[in-house]
Formats: structure tokens, C-alpha cells, sequence
């Protein structure tokens, strides 16, 4: 806690910080997330609250990183900040060194403990990962209670699965359970007949029509577009596997004060109640109460593990050898 004269200072400096953005006046971000629905109101909000234009550049996290990568070589610095998964986030500031510190924020301190930033990258919201359930199909009975429960050989030939080889929430689930239950784990899971298939909302509309009981691992981000449907999103009792997005600002930002301007303003009720909305997971410990009752129960659930960017590679290699 600061101290009152402390404190004092700290909105000084802030409001100086402000008062630069504004006469820097624009703001680039390249975001990982394409067609991130809170992007648009983004624009809106944030120009009507500091007369800040904000340009979005949206692209896949490979093409972002390789973006940036090429832009900094060269000497080009079009952007201010970047928006992008954890794992790349965390590789870029190893490897490329295109990022810097981005300094004290006001809204810091709103930040839950399992999303602390460590000066380079600032947490913003997280992808929760759980079962999805087809209600007609699966009795509440019979529902899976646990990630061990798959391997029950009720549902051989019934799991449909993003793959677990590749870069994405399948990859997310493999890395966390193989954390958790080991190697026998997915052996006896691989065991199990799984449909691998890459197309997600076709997949989660392949549940909803009754074609398999389950679908793993489904982002709670679907659970407004299936409102209305047979379908159950089911929280295992050891946690959900998450995938979090960060904030980074860019070394040489042509607008370093609008850019933590921006940083600040998404964890801001605004912006993170946007993202509560969408299904995703929040960071901050604010209340949401614009939010789906359903979904911000569900976004209390407990978390079971992230990936390791240092062993992200490692665990697609076994995945491969797992399931053939």
C-alpha cells in the first residue's frame, strides 16, 4: 500500500502519462486474436474516453511474431503493442527481444493471483478449456465428473476431439492432462477410438446434432453461440486447462504513452466485463454484472494448468507418438 504522499505522486505521473497520450493521439496493437468481437468497441470506446485512434492488425500468432520479428531487423516500428497467447508472448521476449518493459500501470492491482504480470507481459484475459457434452445423449448420471473418466470404455468411439498434435486447444488439453495423469493416461485414452478433427465450430455443431455424445476440449467462448442447443459445457472436478493472451509493448513504440494508456484501459471494467461476455475469462477481480448468470459461474471454476512454452514443442512430439 502507498503511502498518501506516494500516491500522490503516482496519479501525477499517470496523469502526465495521459496528458502525452493524447497528444500522441493513435495507437497500433497486432493482435493474435482475429475477429475478436471486443476489437470494435475497442475502437469506439477508447477514442470517446481519450481521443485515442486505435489501429488493429489482426493475423494468426505465427504470422504476428514473424510480423514483428521482420519489422524490428529491419529498423520499422509500426506497432505500439502486441496482443498474443502467453506461449508466444513468452518466446518472443526470449528469442526475439522485440519487447520492453511497459512501467507501473494503475490497474495492476486488480489483477487475480494466477494471472500476475512480470513487467513485460501484462495478463488480459484467458481461454477456459472444458467437455462438451451432448444432453440427449449423456445422462446427468453418466456424465464425465473427471479428465479420467474419458478413458471409461462408454465412450470408445464416441470423443470427438480437436487434435492433441497440433498447436491449439487440443495441444493445451494433451500438455495439461500429460502434466496431471502422465503417460498412461493417454495411452489408455488413445485406446479410445478419438475423432481428431481441426474444424471447431463445425465440430461443436457435430455434438449439437447428436453425432458424438463428446467434444474435447471446448472453449466456454462457444457457449453463447450454442445457447438453446442440447449441449452441456462440463467442468471436470480437477479444473479447467486455460490458455492465457497478453499485452506487450513494443521496443521503440512510435506512441510508448498511448500504448499504457491502452494497456491500462483493458483491465479496466469495460474491457474485461467485454471479454467476460464473449466467454472468456477475465483477470481482474472485479464483478461483472452484465454477464450470462451460466457463464460467470462457470468462470469461477477451478483452473488446472497451463502449457510450458519450453516444453511446447517436447509435448507435440509425444502427442505424435501417443496418437498415431
Amino acid at each position: 500500500m502507498l503511502s498518501a504522499p506516494d500516491q500522490a505522486r503516482a496519479e501525477d505521473d499517470w496523469n502526465k502519462i495521459v496528458a502525452a497520450a493524447r497528444k500522441e493521439g493513435h495507437v497500433v496493437i497486432y493482435s493474435a486474436f482475429v475477429g475478436l468481437a471486443a476489437h470494435q468497441d475497442l475502437k469506439k470506446d477508447f477514442a470517446a474516453s481519450f481521443g485515442i485512434t486505435v489501429d488493429i492488425l489482426e493475423a494468426r500468432a505465427s504470422e504476428v511474431r514473424e510480423r514483428l520479428r521482420v519489422e524490428h531487423s529491419a529498423g520499422r516500428y509500426a506497432a505500439d503493442v502486441s496482443e498474443n497467447g502467453t506461449t508466444t508472448t513468452t518466446l518472443q521476449i526470449k528469442e526475439d527481444k522485440v519487447f520492453g518493459p511497459f512501467g507501473p500501470l494503475p490497474a495492476l492491482g486488480n489483477l487475480k493471483p494466477d494471472f500476475r504480470s512480470d513487467g513485460m507481459r501484462l495478463p488480459v484475459f484467458a481461454i477456459i478449456y472444458g467437455i462438451l457434452a451432448n444432453t440427449q445423449l449423456v445422462k446427468p448420471a453418466d456424465e464425465p465428473k473427471s479428465w479420467l473418466d474419458l478413458t471409461d470404455p462408454r465412450w470408445k468411439g464416441k470423443i470427438l476431439s480437436d487434435d492433441f498434435r497440433a498447436l491449439g486447444g487440443g495441444g493445451v488439453l494433451f500438455s495439461v492432462l500429460q502434466d496431471h495423469f502422465g503417460q498412461d493416461f493417454h495411452k489408455k485414452l488413445a485406446q479410445q477410438d478419438i475423432k481428431f478433427s481441426r474444424e471447431i465450430p463445425a465440430n461443436e455443431r457435430r455434438v449439437a446434432r447428436g453425432e458424438y455424445p463428446l467434444y474435447i476440449p471446448d472453449s466456454l467462448t462457444a457457449a453463447p453461440t450454442l445457447k438453446g442447443l442440447p449441449v452441456k459445457f462440463l467442468v471436470p472436478k480437477e479444473g479447467l486447462p486455460y490458455v492465457g493472451y497478453d499485452l506487450a509493448l513494443l521496443k521503440n513504440a512510435p506512441h510508448p504513452n498511448a500504448a499504457r494508456v491502452l494497456m491500462n484501459y483493458y483491465l479496466g471494467q469495460k474491457m474485461q466485463q467485454a471479454f467476460a461476455k464473449l466467454g472468456l475469462l477475465p483477470v481482474t477481480t472485479e464483478g461483472f454484472p452484465e454477464v450470462d448468470p451460466e457463464i460467470a459461474e462457470l468462470q469461477k471454476s477451478k483452473l488446472l494448468g497451463t502449457t510450458d512454452p519450453e516444453r511446447m514443442n517436447q509435448m507435440l512430439d509425444l502427442a505424435k507418438q501417443i496418437y498415431r
